[in-house]
């Protein structure tokens, strides 16, 4: 999945849903910042303030979202 892809379904949706190796990732636009969270950690939500600055910081296992973005599946 390309990052293009996600931002336009963000944008239509204020949210998306996917699969990233074996946890499944929840972004939203809550108020005025974007968050993420792994839906098995509800706790655990990180916020920015826009979906741009949310793929360059956020790390799974170290790396950033925006590395690796072809490894995102989209969930329905």
């Amino acid at each position: 999945m390309s990052y293009e892809s996600i931002k336009n379904e963000f944008e239509s949706n204020s949210k998306i849903k996917f699969k990233l190796y074996s946890l499944e990732y929840l972004i939203e636009r809550v108020d005025n910042y974007v968050q993420v969270y792994a839906i098995d950690y509800p706790t655990r939500k990180s916020k920015y303030n826009s979906l741009e600055e949310l793929f360059n910081n956020f790390t799974v296992y170290n790396e950033p979202l925006i590395t690796l973005v072809n490894n995102i599946k989209t969930i329905e």
